[in-house]
């Protein structure tokens, strides 16, 4: 049997995957999604190229969408491809393209070669309602995104960043910002139409490398990651705020609760509550490195390279 990972960045996100796998003899190699058109368009491409390769092997997918687009391109040209599609991310809003995901995805699941994973135990079990499943789906943490590093939490100022790439509520980053007048936020990658009021003490950063990106992070004292809907969204960043020796304060959903704990830092979906406990903490240095190294300390114990190449081990065999 042959494994071939799927994903769409350019680098290896996760070598010691691939390494560990081809060393419990999962003879695995990488390939790489097309990024050079848009979202559809290279999905469907990567699809079709991976399962063209892929014969009767495994493709395990970075991305869930990904994932049930091969099964369904396996399916039209008659490929007994398995497929593995990891971290299952479908929002709770009634946009046809969530409502076209949803009906991919179910009949996906009605076949023994498809198998997804989730990110916390209590969003599969919301995903198995709504998606009309009767197996639970296979935990797999995300990976913790250890730097190298590990740094100790300090007193940056009254400083707040938030920031990424998709599903931030901006609407609940600039609302906490009226209530800390007295604060700074970072709003980087923030999305907005012109009619908006972006209050004085915001900067607004659209578009930053990663390493300016974890720069910003780490000048800061707290990072604030609200979330639109109800899915994974936000934990790369919570990640590398907490090696970044950051606070954390997270929107409460079905994900982030096996995350972010009251002992671990920030989790509320009233901004009023956020805004209380950050002038508390940041008036108790001692709280704040508390939460700080229990947030690592989970990471460090779920969220491990090892845990995670066990998990898709286990998955796989």
């Amino acid at each position: 049997m042959e494994y071939y990972y799927l994903t769409h960045y350019e680098s290896d996100t996760y070598p010691f995957l691939i390494r560990y796998l081809n060393k419990e003899g999962l003879h695995t190699r990488y390939l790489h999604a097309p990024t050079s058109h848009g979202e559809y368009v290279n999905g469907l491409l990567a699809a079709w190229r991976a399962v063209a390769i892929a014969e009767h092997g495994t493709i395990i997918t970075y991305l869930s969408s990904v994932g049930v687009l091969c099964w369904w391109v396996s399916l039209l040209r008659h490929k007994k491809v398995k497929i593995v599609a990891t971290n299952l991310a479908l929002k709770d809003d009634s946009s046809q393209r969530t409502r076209l995901m949803g009906f991919l995805y179910r009949h996906a699941l009605r076949s023994k070669r498809f198998t997804l994973t989730v990110t916390s135990r209590k969003y599969g079990q919301a995903m198995q309602l709504r998606l009309h499943h009767s197996q639970p789906f296979h935990l797999l943490r995300d990976y913790n995104q250890y730097p190298g590093y590990v740094r100790a939490y300090s007193d940056n100022g009254k400083r707040i960043f938030c920031g990424g790439n998709t599903q931030r509520d901006w609407a609940r980053c600039l609302r906490l910002a009226e209530l800390m007048p007295d604060w700074i936020f970072m709003l980087v990658g923030y999305e907005s139409d012109s009619n908006t009021s972006v209050p004085k003490n915001v900067k607004i950063y659209r578009r930053l490398s990663f390493a300016y990106f974890i720069q910003a992070l780490s000048q800061s004292t707290f990072v604030y990651l609200p979330t639109k809907w109800n899915c994974p969204a936000g934990l790369t960043v919570l990640m590398h705020a907490t090696w970044n020796g950051r606070v954390v304060a997270v929107s409460a959903n079905d994900v982030t609760e096996e995350y972010v704990t009251p002992d671990r830092g920030i989790i509320s979906n009233d901004c009023e509550q956020v805004a209380r406990q950050m002038r508390s903490l940041y008036a108790n240095p001692d709280c704040c490195q508390s939460m700080v190294a229990a947030m690592q300390h989970f990471l460090t114990e779920e969220c491990s390279a090892e845990a995670y190449c066990k998990s898709m081990e286990s998955i796989l065999t």
